[in-house]
C-alpha cells in the first residue's frame, strides 16, 4: 500500500506539473505574441472566445463542475498524506469463545530488540501496519556505514522475521525496511 502511494504520488504531481507548465508556457507564447497568437502583449482572451462563452451559459456549469471535481480529488490526496497506517493493536481471533487481542507495541518492542542484538545495528524502530488477518511490518534501522547489507538482510529473512510471523501465527509478513547508515559508535536514541 505505501509503495502503491508514493508511486500514485509521484504520477499526480507529474502529471499536474505537465499540465500546469504547458498553461504556462502557452499563457506566456499568446502574450509575447509567439506562434502566430496575436500582437504582442495583446489580450490573453480573444472576442471569439468572450462570443462562446456569452452564446453558450451551459459551459460554465462545465467549468464549477470539473472545478469541484478537482478540488475533491485534491482534498482526498491531501488527507492520504496525513493518514498513518500504523496500528496500536492487532485482532488475532475473534469467535465464539471471544476475542483475541494484543498490543502492537509488544511485537514491536520484541522485534527491535532481536534486530538491535546484530552487532552493527545501533537502533531500531519498528510499526506494525496493515490489518490482524494481513499485518504487515516496518522497520528503520541505524547501522554502522560497514555493515555488510546482505548479511543483515540474511538475519532480518531468515530470523527475526520468522519469528514474528510464528508470534503472530501469520504465513506471511510484509515487511519494509529503510536502512540508514552511520559512522561506528553514533547511536541514535530515538527514530521517532
Amino acid at each position: 500500500m505505501e509503495r502503491t502511494t508514493a508511486r500514485g504520488n509521484r504520477w499526480g504531481l507529474g502529471l499536474c506539473g505537465l499540465v500546469l507548465l504547458a498553461l504556462g508556457g502557452l499563457t506566456l507564447a499568446r502574450g509575447l505574441g509567439l506562434f502566430g497568437f496575436g500582437q504582442k502583449w495583446g489580450f490573453l482572451v480573444g472576442h471569439g472566445t468572450i462570443r462562446l462563452f456569452a452564446d453558450n451559459p451551459w459551459i460554465w456549469y462545465v467549468i464549477a463542475a470539473v472545478s469541484v471535481i478537482v478540488a475533491l480529488l485534491g482534498l482526498r490526496w491531501l488527507l492520504a498524506q496525513g493518514r498513518k497506517d500504523t496500528r496500536t493493536g492487532l485482532r488475532l481471533e475473534h469467535g465464539p469463545a471471544g476475542t483475541t487481542e494484543i498490543e502492537s507495541s509488544g511485537v514491536t518492542h520484541a522485534i527491535e530488540a532481536d534486530v538491535e542484538h546484530y552487532p552493527s545495528v545501533q537502533a531500531a524502530h519498528a510499526a506494525v501496519t496493515g490489518t490482524g488477518l494481513a499485518p504487515g511490518m516496518r522497520l528503520r534501522l541505524v547501522t554502522d556505514e560497514d555493515t555488510p547489507v546482505m548479511a543483515l538482510r540474511d538475519h532480518l529473512g531468515n530470523e527475526a522475521i520468522p519469528r514474528m510471523r510464528d508470534t503472530l501465527e501469520v504465513e506471511r509478513l510484509p515487511t519494509v525496511v529503510q536502512l540508514r547508515m552511520e559512522p561506528r559508535g553514533r547511536r541514535e536514541r530515538s527514530l521517532q
